[in-house]
């Protein structure tokens, strides 16, 4: 049994460290460390919060903050990255944050085609430079009493399978046609109350030629914390490591 364990273990433990970042690059030669400084463009989080009903709601505060969070720990590290340049995402540059948030979902070989707005590239120039970085970060944070709720519900679909598998044994049928509990899938899983996640994206904006120039995706091992300052600072040092 033990052996069993040690090999499942490793299994899992190779397809984590297999895992590697997601990457796009317009050009085939294009090297970040060739450039001596980038425009770092100020970073966008959308964090959803997980109510007492486990209900996801988009959290503006939260948001707001992780995205503050990034841009402390970038500002305070080494990297070849301007001042931030502020944007005024929740009032004239709205539409731009929409086309941030794309970047969650988008797929590599769709990025060729993806036109940079007018004013980011316009912001990039007039900070004089020509290319621009700016991350992204979306994630959720789940409340004890989300967790609560699940656990409540799970337990209630625990009741009435094994009511369920009762009343079929009960008849009498054929083997065949019994149900065990074992066998009935459950209609709630552990994903329902990880306490949190999160998930980091890089593009490196070609202001020039109004395209993205290089893309990064880092896919975390585990569930990550948005909110927790050494947390972001480790999956953030994953992120760009190749800009140091």
């Amino acid at each position: 049994m033990k052996k069993n364990l040690v090999f499942a273990a490793a299994a899992v433990l190779v397809s984590v460290l297999s895992c590697g970042p997601v990457k796009y690059s317009s050009n085939d030669s294009f090297d970040v460390k060739g450039i001596d400084e980038f425009a770092f463009i100020e970073p966008v989080a959308d964090i959803l919060y997980y109510n007492e009903k486990n209900r996801p709601v988009y959290d503006m505060d939260l948001s707001d903050d992780a995205a503050d969070l990034i841009e402390t720990i970038v500002s305070s590290q080494r990297y070849p990255f301007s001042k931030p340049i502020s944007m005024d995402y929740d009032g004239d540059d709205r539409d731009i944050r929409k086309w941030i948030q794309n970047f969650g979902g988008v797929s590599t070989n769709r990025l060729s085609r993806v036109r940079v707005p007018s004013s980011v590239s316009q912001a990039i120039l007039a900070s004089g430079h020509r290319y621009g970085v700016l991350i992204y970060s979306s994630g959720y944070i789940r409340s004890r009493e989300a967790i609560r709720y699940e656990e409540r519900q799970e337990a209630i679909g625990d009741i009435i399978s094994v009511a369920i598998d009762a009343i079929a044994n009960s008849t009498k049928k054929n083997k065949d046609e019994k149900t065990t509990s074992s066998s009935r899938p459950s209609d709630y899983n552990s994903q329902n109350k990880t306490p949190y996640d999160s998930k980091l994206y890089c593009v490196v904006i070609d202001a020039q030629e109004e395209e993205v120039a290089h893309y990064i995706h880092t896919v975390p091992l585990f569930e990550k914390d948005p909110l927790n300052s050494s947390v972001m600072e480790t999956m953030l040092s994953r992120l760009l490591k190749e800009f140091m």
